[in-house]
This record gives structure tokens, C-alpha cells and sequence, in this order.
């Protein structure tokens, strides 16, 4: 990994994201303890749902204006418009009206995710452009590893922060770093992948979602048994400030350290990859590390202190970022690189617009089913859609 960040694009595009998510974080965790004490529980899943909308909507179009605009103008136009947006969010918000918190953030938060939704798919497929075909899986770690990273020092530096500069300042410093991230990536420079250099002679248009997984069985079989998953791991979002208030007891600080410990493993799997090397095929390490990972989240719901939850959660994040980064590469290599985008939009699609379903049962649920016990079958379920999905012999012969 150290000898991809030599690369000065890679260097470049690291520092923007790294920066931008460890602020994004850091707000994000305010502002979900801001939800809890101004709303209630059951607010916490909706609010996810209406953040997660976006990308539900433009999940059928993410790919083909991608390939249209290019995946690096692409993210540095995303971020710019959340820069503004996060901005503008830091100056009208002690002119907000009380009562109406919630209605801006939740505005707030859909309009943001507008551009994320254009933003996830195009960075999924960037490291295609970047560097060579062999360094592709180290520039997919890197690239992952801003995320990590930023799940470990946002929270940190929300517990710290927040108390002094409150969620107007935490709007302030994500809008900062938005722009920083967009300055910093107009002076990347990218390339055709060398498969992508050979077919310019005779290029054709980028295949759409269903003409991809009429023509790839383990595409539809990746793609649906993910979207099962999803929909029973993106709860998680919701467990976390709910155990740490309610099961645990603790502040914000609680909520942090759960956080923390869950970015702490995404990170240490990214570093991992890095420098241990795997002869395995690809689909059976992508089957080990999702099933460690459902393992673990089942083991964190029966948790009942935080240093358990910690640790629990560290072994998530552990084996989610190794099975991550195989699935990403996987789906990078498998089709032809103009498909790509496409393919990624649908890796979002099932990722991220999967939440305003789950989040929509959870919010009928919660207030009228025990908090751990929803927690508990959630992490059963997606056990058991994990272990349908890993026995598929194509998957494991990958």
C-alpha cells in the first residue's frame, strides 16, 4: 500500500478522502446524537431511510452518467456540491426556527446524497484508471482504507470536538474538508485502462444493469444474495447509538468508542491485505470473510458491556474490509472496464438504497419490539442469507 502512495495521483486522491471522511464521520456522529436527544429512537431509522433515498433513485442512471461525465470529474463534482452544501448548512443553522431541526436536517442530508449516490460508484471505479492492472487490488485497499480510517478518527474527534463546537461547527469543518477533497483531485490524472485502450478503435455503449446480469450468472447470484445481506446488516447503523444509550447506558462517548473499534478493524483488514498475500481463488475468500463477518455480528447483539461490543465490533470490521476489497475486485476484473460504473452503481444500489426498506420496517418496529432483540434477528438473518450465499459452487470456484 505504502508503494501505491508514492504515486502522486494515488497520494493526492488518499489525503482528499481521508480528510473528507474522517469529517463526514465526525459530523455524522454528532449529528445522530443530536437526533436522539432533540427526537426519540425510532426517529434514527428514518432518518437513514430518507438519507439512503437517493440512492435508491438513481441507481438505474448512476452508471451510465458516470461513463458519461468520467468517474474522476465525476467524484470532484460530487464534492464540491456537498461542499456547498454542508457550508451553507453551518450558516443558516442558528437561524433555523425551533422546532424545525429535524425538517433541515433531514433536507439536509437527502440533498447531500444526491451527489453521493453519483460519488460511491464513481470512486468504486476509479482505481481502473489510476495505475496498473496489477496494482489495482492495493489502489481498491487504499481507497477503502480512507473510509476506514475515517471511521476511527471521526468519532474520536466527535467525542472531542462536539462539546465545544457544537453540530453548527461539526457542518462547518465537513463542508471544509469537501472542498479541500474537490482541490485536491482536480490535479489527479487518470487513463484509459489498457483493456479500455485496445477496444477505443471501436468502442460500444456501456451495457445496462439487465443486459449485465441476463449475461453473468454469478453477477445475479452476487448481486441478490448481497442485497439480502444488506438488508439485514444495514440495521447496524441504528444498533450502535441505540446500544450505547440504551443497552450500555453510556454518552456520546460510548457511541464513539463502538464506532471507533468498528473503523479500528475495517482499517487493520485494509492494512492486512496489504501485506499478506493470498493464493486462494477469489470466491472462497470472499466466502470466508463474509461468513467471519456475520459470525461477528451475531456475536456483538449478545453483548452486554461496551468493551464487548468493542471487541465484537473490531472482528466485523475486520473481516467486512477483507471481503469488501475481494467483492470490489472481483466486480473491478470480471467486466469489460466501460461496464464497470454500471456494475458498481449496482454494488450501490444493493449497499446503500437497500436502507430505505430496512430502515423503513425498523422504524415500525422499534418502540414495540425490544431493542436487542430486533438486534438479535437481524444478525440471524443475515447468518443465514450468508450461509445460502457461500454455498453456491460458482461463487466458490470463482
Amino acid at each position: 500500500m505504502l508503494a501505491v502512495l508514492t504515486d502522486k495521483n494515488a497520494a493526492r486522491l488518499f489525503a482528499g478522502q481521508l480528510i473528507s471522511q474522517v469529517c463526514d464521520k465526525m459530523m455524522t456522529v454528532g449529528l445522530v446524537w443530536v437526533l436522539i436527544e432533540r427526537g426519540s429512537p425510532a426517529v434514527i431509522p428514518w432518518f437513514l431511510a430518507v438519507s439512503a433515498l437517493p440512492h435508491l433513485l438513481l441507481a438505474w442512471r448512476a452508471g451510465h452518467w458516470t461513463n458519461l461525465i468520467g468517474p474522476l470529474k465525476t467524484v470532484i463534482a460530487a464534492d464540491w456540491v456537498r461542499a456547498v452544501i454542508f457550508a451553507g448548512l453551518a450558516f443558516v443553522w442558528p437561524r433555523v426556527a425551533p422546532g424545525s431541526e429535524l425538517a433541515v436536517l433531514f433536507a439536509a442530508s437527502f440533498a447531500s446524497n444526491l451527489a453521493s449516490a453519483l460519488f460511491n460508484p464513481a470512486i468504486m471505479s476509479l482505481p481502473l484508471y489510476l495505475g496498473e492492472a496489477s496494482a489495482l487490488q492495493q489502489l481498491t485497499a487504499v481507497i477503502d482504507s480512507c473510509f476506514s480510517l475515517g471511521s476511527i478518527l471521526g468519532p474520536l474527534f466527535s467525542a472531542l470536538l462536539y462539546p465545544w463546537l457544537g453540530l453548527r461547527g461539526l457542518f462547518l469543518f465537513n463542508g471544509l474538508s469537501y472542498a479541500f477533497a474537490a482541490a485536491l483531485e482536480s490535479g489527479v490524472l487518470t487513463r484509459l485502462p489498457a483493456s479500455a485502450e485496445e477496444a477505443a478503435a471501436a468502442p460500444r455503449r456501456a451495457a445496462g444493469m439487465g443486459d449485465l446480469l441476463r449475461g453473468d450468472s454469478l453477477l445475479r447470484v452476487m448481486i441478490g444474495g448481497f442485497l439480502g445481506m444488506n438488508l439485514f446488516f444495514g440495521p447496524l447503523l441504528v444498533f450502535l447509538p441505540l446500544f450505547a444509550k440504551a443497552a450500555y447506558g453510556g454518552t456520546i462517548g460510548t457511541l464513539a468508542a463502538l464506532e471507533t473499534a468498528l473503523g479500528a478493524g475495517t482499517a487493520l483488514g485494509g492494512v492486512f491485505l496489504s501485506l499478506v498475500p493470498f493464493g486462494a481463488k477469489p470466491g472462497r475468500k470472499i466466502c470466508l470473510g463474509m461468513g467471519l463477518m456475520a459470525a461477528s455480528y451475531v456475536a456483538f447483539t449478545l453483548t452486554r458491556s461496551p468493551w464487548q461490543g468493542c471487541a465484537c465490533l473490531a472482528a466485523l470490521g475486520f473481516f467486512l474490509a477483507t471481503a469488501n476489497v475481494f467483492v470490489l475486485n472481483l466486480f473491478q476484473s470480471r467486466p469489460a472496464p466501460r461496464d464497470v460504473p454500471t456494475v458498481m452503481s449496482m454494488v450501490n444500489l444493493i449497499s446503500t438504497a437497500s436502507l430505505p426498506f430496512s430502515m423503513g420496517a425498523l422504524g415500525l418496529l422499534i418502540g414495540k419490539v425490544d431493542v436487542r432483540s430486533l438486534a438479535v434477528s437481524c444478525s440471524c438473518m443475515l447468518l443465514l442469507v450468508t450461509a445460502v450465499l457461500v454455498s453456491n459452487r460458482e461463487l466458490r470456484h470463482a
